[in-house]
């Protein structure tokens, strides 16, 4: 057989889209008719159809795939478009504890109620501190209160005019001193002929013999007793005077409770949760035990109001809504999610007022609905998330308050909020199976996976759907009409992302973005219209603004800086492939793999291997090439080499399989001493039975290798060979396709080693005979002829 049997025709590869088909789609008009539907994931919607309509706990929902295929779309579409059967939204609201100020409580109330309540109990203090007006100014009140203080002041003076009576039969009289501390004090002082004398003056005339001892020693010890009995006369009118203002106060409450009371009733009648009329009640109890904070007289003389223990702290206002609340939390952070108590260094507030300064988060906001954030942003925060799986379990948020160096602190623990939500979470691709193996909460949390394909089959409908939707963005974003021969050329990049001629990319992202720098294009061309010339210059220039390090590379190639044969023939060596992934754009290159070998009884060695510069897959592969050369050529004797194997001018580590081919190639060309073809560069897996196997980035491998081959001078000989299974994945750019057309560049597929040494050496492999025997002559022949010789070098060495 010869090479060209394997080579492959342009029909063979041609993937593209005509004009003329895009005309078949459209129809008689040049439109198809597009909507907002999600389009190619129908797995994914009917995952989130289940993950919305099951209320269990445990049905949060994670949406996973490749950024660019719509997850983000297709939630907010899903979501916007559910409506349950019954729509339960609440109201939530903190009020005071009035048995523990330091745990506010949670109410909760229909949609709309909360507000309504927190005008209701503004309103019902407002007539409270009315009543106690009208109370305070009412005759009755006031007759009741002067009728009984006129009759304790008579009764304090009755006291007092008694006191100083027997005072003045003692020989004393009450006076008025001022004390170091500047207050003034009552105190007792002697007369003498009528006159006030002090005991200084008294013990001069001690002194002087004027009075006798006993009589100055009487005089003390009366004045201790009559100073200790206007001591005691001042406590009793103080706490006689106590006793009337609590008179007054008893009597003002008997008087006021029926009116708070009929307040009360009213604001029960409104609420029917039992919570929120007990709470109700308890605020009853609280304003009747303090009356005295609604009195004017406490207006103006406290700071901070006493009576905003009396406000409502409305958390969750559902009013305007009318459907189950969607939140998109751009930024997880703890304090985003689960709210804060405010704080300020100006003005720390009072502890018992600290709850309306209560704020909830989006955890908060989202209670009824759905909550969407992107996964990896949540898992960056590890407190965060460990937080959020409590409040997936227990239904209850606690809104804590953060400990910051720069406030002060409050020891403020407010009641659990019970919240129903649903968690949306979008992550990239296997971040759900990656969390489900190691997190057990994960696992019960949440058991619905939204699962986006980033292709979807190539057919008829999808080609109408991509027409649409480019039809779609051209039209919301003002661009440039596409055309039929441009829709064609945008569909053909669809097809190429999705690296396989039977399927489009689902990255719609891309394609968007593809249409607007067509339509770029179009209009520094002064056109009017994206057609398959500006889609082509669009991707032309991303992909020229992106491949530096390639041209780099490429120029080293050709400069003989990096050794390399694009052309002839070696022993021993041959062209492999490597895809250089830069994440936003991959481009191939060929690399130097290269075999020498000697008797002995090393087997194969890897050099990558043996410096560290090779990973677990490689090292795999090169297991498996030794195992393919036992297995075919030494059934008879043993395996007698010592071979190396390496890529050459490689500084870099080497992962995967694809080479595995390539390193059986030179090896057995360096054993039979049959030189192989350089200007044919080559990518496959090989397996132990010597079939090859499919690889990835087949299409970016064989646009490097033609670059290279261009830049060195096409010389109508050279190509790629690729294992045949992927055939399917070329989606090769139209000036490769060209090539291909006019035999300047070829395609070769191959399906088993013999096939590849076919094209490489143009020599006929052979096939062994019952007894394992090749036929004479053929390059398989050779190889085990070389290896027999070496197996006996190695035997007559020993010997």
């Amino acid at each position: 057989m010869s090479s060209d049997n394997y080579r492959l025709p342009y029909s063979t590869l041609d993937y593209s889209v005509s004009p003329e088909e895009i005309k078949r789609l459209c129809g008689d008009g040049l439109t198809v008719p597009w909507s907002d539907a999600i389009i190619g994931q129908a797995r994914a919607l009917k995952a989130m159809e289940l993950g919305t309509a099951i209320k269990a706990k445990g049905y949060n929902i994670f949406v996973e795939g490749a950024p660019g295929t719509g997850r983000r779309s297709a939630v907010q579409h899903a979501l916007s478009g559910y409506k349950p059967e019954k729509l339960e939204l609440k109201d939530i609201a903190y009020v005071y504890n009035f048995s523990l100020p330091q745990s506010p409580i949670a109410l909760y109330f229909r949609a709309g109620q909360a507000i309504q309540f927190k005008k209701d109990i503004h309103d019902f203090i407002e007539n409270i501190k009315k009543l106690i007006l009208l109370h305070a100014e009412s005759g009755e009140a006031r007759h009741q209160k002067e009728s009984l203080e006129t009759e304790w002041e008579n009764e304090e003076n009755k006291r007092l005019a008694d006191y100083e009576t027997l005072l003045a039969l003692e020989g004393f009289r009450v006076v008025q001193t001022m004390g170091e501390d500047g207050q003034t004090r009552s105190d007792i002082i002697p007369l003498q002929n009528g006159e006030p004398s002090s005991f200084e003056q008294l013990q001069l005339k001690l002194e002087a013999g004027e009075i006798s001892r006993e009589s100055f020693a009487t005089l003390r010890q009366k004045y201790f007793f009559y100073l200790a009995e206007m001591r005691n006369l001042f406590m009793d009118l103080s706490k006689g005077r106590s006793e009337l203002e609590s008179r007054l106060a008893s009597i003002k409450v008997e008087s006021l409770k029926p009116l708070v009371n009929g307040e009360i009733r009213i604001l029960l009648s409104r609420y029917e949760e039992e919570k929120n009329r007990q709470w109700i009640l308890e605020l009853e109890k609280d304003i009747i035990h303090n009356l005295y904070l609604f009195g004017p007289e406490e207006k103006d003389r406290r700071k901070k109001s006493p009576l905003a223990r009396y406000g409502v702290n409305v958390l969750l206002d559902r009013s305007n809504v009318a459907k189950a609340p969607i939140i998109y939390e751009s930024s997880p952070n703890y304090g985003n999610l689960f709210g804060a108590i405010e704080r300020t260094m100006a003005a720390p507030q009072d502890q018992h007022s600290a709850y309306l300064k209560i704020r909830g988060g989006s955890l908060l906001r989202s209670s009824g609905g759905f909550l969407v954030m992107q996964a990896e942003e949540l898992l960056r925060d590890e407190e965060a998330w460990t937080a959020v799986k409590r409040v997936l379990r227990s239904g209850r948020l606690e809104i804590q308050n953060q400990q910051s160096p720069f406030a002060p602190a409050l020891s403020v623990k407010p009641e659990a909020i019970e919240v129903e939500l649903k968690l949306v979470l979008i992550g990239g691709e296997l971040v759900y199976d990656l969390l489900y193996n190691s997190d057990p909460d994960f696992q019960k949390l949440f058991r619905v996976c939204a699962e986006f394909d980033s292709t979807m089959p190539r057919n008829d409908e999808s080609l109408k759907d991509y027409i649409a939707f480019a039809q779609k963005i051209c039209f919301e974003e003002g661009l440039a009409e596409p055309k039929h021969d441009g829709l064609a050329a945008i569909i053909d990049y669809g097809i190429r992302l999705a690296g396989s001629r039977n399927r489009l990319s689902t990255r719609f992202s891309k394609i968007a973005d593809l249409l607007r720098e067509a339509d770029y294009q179009a209009a520094i061309s002064k056109r009017d219209i994206i057609d398959s010339e500006t889609v082509q210059r669009a991707k032309e220039l991303r992909s020229w603004l992106a491949d530096m390090p390639e041209e780099k590379l490429a120029d080293m190639i050709v400069s003989g800086e990096i050794l390399l044969q694009a052309s002839g023939s070696a022993v021993g060596r041959v062209n492999g492939l490597a895809v250089h992934d830069r994440g936003y754009y991959a481009f191939g290159l060929p690399a130097v793999i290269s075999a020498q070998l000697s008797p002995g009884e090393s087997g194969l060695i890897n050099i990558e291997g043996e410096s560290g510069l090779s990973g677990e897959i490689y090292d795999k592969a090169v297991l498996i090439v030794e195992g393919f050369l036992r297995s075919r050529y030494s059934r008879d004797y043993p395996l007698s080499i010592s071979a190396s194997i390496c890529f050459e001018q490689s500084y870099t580590a080497i992962e995967g399989d694809s080479a595995s081919s390539t390193a059986v190639y030179a090896l057995l060309s360096a054993i039979a001493r049959v030189p192989l073809r350089q200007d044919i560069a080559v990518t496959g897996s090989v397996n132990q039975m010597g079939q090859i196997q499919p690889v990835g980035g087949v299409t970016e491998k064989v646009e490097g290798f033609y670059r290279i081959c261009k830049k060195a001078g096409l010389t109508g000989t050279q190509g790629v060979m690729i294992p045949k299974q992927n055939i399917n994945n070329l989606t090769l750019s139209r000036e490769i396709m060209e090539a291909v057309k006019d035999g300047s560049f070829s395609i070769y597929a191959v399906g088993t080693v013999d096939e590849g040494l076919e094209v490489l050496t143009g020599h006929n492999p052979g096939q062994p005979d019952e007894k394992d025997r090749f036929p004479e002559g053929s390059f398989n022949y050779l190889v085990s002829l070389e290896l027999l010789k070496m197996a006996n070098t190695i035997k007559a060495f020993k010997d």
